[in-house]
């Protein structure tokens, strides 16, 4: 089940505002996570479009570790640092994006009326945020990665050239490639824990889609019962109306018999 699916379905979900100009606690409830819904789907496309860079991310890290003593500025790298950039950029603006969407709703729930329906929403409204920060912390800490991998390769590139016609550049050398594989293995650590977060946020999806059904279903039986009570109202207007007909038939009956003639038992 997507974010996408649990938007879809919520929509089916809206009843009319009833008299008075005020939404119902169904109608507001609904409204409320159609913004969720946003919220998520806005936050799915984060997540993979820091996934993308992560890749990327990995790409350059693996390309640095297998050149000998080569340019940083080859051809492969200077593709993928292309390609970082603009995913980099992409990543702002989807982060941008998302804060603004839950500054939003978090304005919209401070009106609430505090029934059990806003606090299913505040919490998971809370989970979203959670999960957002969780993405983004992920996103800057990959940012830094990379300035750090530019940083000590400049370094080191430099160091071993300026090293290499000693008896010590081999050693150096050497020592560079012990720690870029230190690097490869916290960047495969850093893998595992977006997957982590990744199931997270498909519980979060799973539980946001419950709630959507229960929705549903409050929504069902206020329209069935809405019914009744306007065949009860529509019935008790004809009896009225039968009621009105039948005096008023009993006191022309009186008018042209006489009082003795007519009885009302």
């Amino acid at each position: 089940m997507s974010f996408q699916d649990f938007g879809s379905r919520s929509s089916t979900a809206s009843r009319p505002t009833p008299l008075g100009g005020r939404p119902s606690a169904t109608g507001a409830a609904t409204m409320g996570q159609g913004a969720l819904n946003q919220i998520s789907e806005s936050l799915l496309q984060y997540q993979r479009n820091v996934g993308i860079l992560e890749k990327i991310v990995q790409s350059l890290t693996k390309t640095t570790t297998n050149s000998n003593k080569a340019s940083f500025r080859d051809n492969n790298k200077d593709e993928l640092e292309l390609q970082y950039r603009a995913q980099a950029d992409v990543i702002t603006q989807l982060g941008q994006k998302v804060h603004d969407l839950i500054h939003l709703h978090r304005q919209q729930q401070s009106s609430g009326t505090g029934t059990t329906a806003d606090s299913v929403l505040k919490t998971t409204l809370i989970k979203l945020e959670r999960d957002f920060d969780r993405v983004q912390k992920q996103a800057t800490a990959l940012t830094q990665t990379v300035d750090r991998l530019r940083q000590q390769q400049q370094q080191k590139l430099s160091a071993v050239h300026q090293e290499s016609s000693s008896s010590s550049g081999a050693a150096a050398y050497e020592q560079y490639q012990q720690q870029m594989q230190v690097q490869l293995e916290e960047d495969r650590l850093a893998e595992q824990i977006m997957r982590e977060r990744e199931d997270e946020i498909r519980q979060i999806n799973r539980g946001m889609h419950q709630v959507n059904e229960i929705y549903k279903d409050l929504a069902h039986i206020v329209a069935s019962q809405q019914d009744q009570v306007d065949a009860i109202e529509t019935q008790m207007e004809e009896s009225r109306a039968n009621a009105d007909s039948g005096l008023k038939q009993i006191e022309k009956a009186n008018e042209k018999y006489g009082s003795s003639n007519c009885v009302i038992s």
